[in-house]
């Protein structure tokens, strides 16, 4: 299991492989790009190794900056490689409805998916 709390510039984290569960909520802008989401990258490779079962993914980003966007397709790239080889992945990216730039940024992440099941859901994000 891999968890961190969120601060003023980094989300909460939860990747918890035995309940197939991996979350990001709050902001999203580090000073230290590579330091925040490095280890995430390599926790959210090793459970996706040894998943034994589906994986459900909640987004609720508040705010991201455009490093963490670029990290973000990165992850999603990294979940779809997977779940073209039959992992179960679906990818909950929650919206404020009138947030337009982020619900554009997930709908771009998504037409570039070929395996992962993604919905974009409207909710107020505080």
């Amino acid at each position: 299991m891999f968890q961190q709390d969120a601060t003023s510039r980094t989300p909460a984290v939860l990747l918890d492989p035995a309940k197939g569960v991996f979350s990001l909520v709050g902001e999203s802008y580090p000073e230290d790009i590579t330091g925040f989401y490095g280890p995430i990258r390599v926790a959210l490779d090793e459970a996706l190794r040894n998943l034994s079962g589906p994986l459900k993914v909640d987004l609720k980003l508040v705010y991201f900056n455009s490093s963490s966007a670029r990290v973000l397709m990165e992850l999603m790239d990294q979940m779809d490689e997977y779940a073209q080889s039959g992992t179960n992945i679906q990818v909950s990216w929650y919206c404020d409805p009138d947030d337009d730039i982020t619900r554009e940024f997930a709908e771009d992440i998504s037409e570039d998916l070929s395996a992962v099941k993604f919905e974009i859901i409207d909710e107020v994000i505080s």
